[in-house]
């Protein structure tokens, strides 16, 4: 079952792969984005290093009018031109880490939003470093 977070950002302030990378390396996360892809175009797995270890998660840059007509929630984000990026993930808990990373560089660096599907709600920088403390802590049992 894969599990999904999405993220709304600005398409003004949407990073692309280097500046998202550096981001997560500025952060002093565990976690680095491992091919050089270009975000607007890509569609599908996107490589991640977590602690080392090779993982991913698939990425889907959508538009905002499409997910928000899915998620009414996403319609209160107030953000100009709104791209929606989506990273799912599997059962294991490198995936959960590698989502949850990049997605705390995206709400931290660059000013989105993260939005849970599953929950309907919107999270917190603070939860979604949560959720990533969780899964890093679930790749060492």
């Amino acid at each position: 079952m894969a599990v999904e977070l999405l993220v709304v950002l600005a398409t003004g302030k949407a990073p692309d792969w280097a500046s998202w990378n550096q981001a997560l390396w500025e952060a002093r996360a565990p976690a680095s984005l491992s091919r050089s892809v270009d975000l607007k175009h890509h569609s599908g797995f996107l490589s991640v290093r977590v602690e080392g270890r090779a993982t991913g998660f698939y990425f889907l840059s959508e538009s905002a009018v499409d997910v928000g007509a899915q998620y009414p929630q996403l319609a209160a984000v107030p953000l100009a031109d709104p791209v929606v990026y989506s990273l799912s993930y599997g059962a294991h808990p490198e995936e959960c880490a590698a989502a949850f990373l990049a997605a705390a560089a995206l709400v931290s660096r660059f000013e989105g939003v993260a939005f849970d599907p599953q929950q309907g709600i919107l999270l917190s920088l603070e939860q979604v470093n949560d959720g990533a403390r969780q899964c890093l802590g679930l790749m060492h049992k």
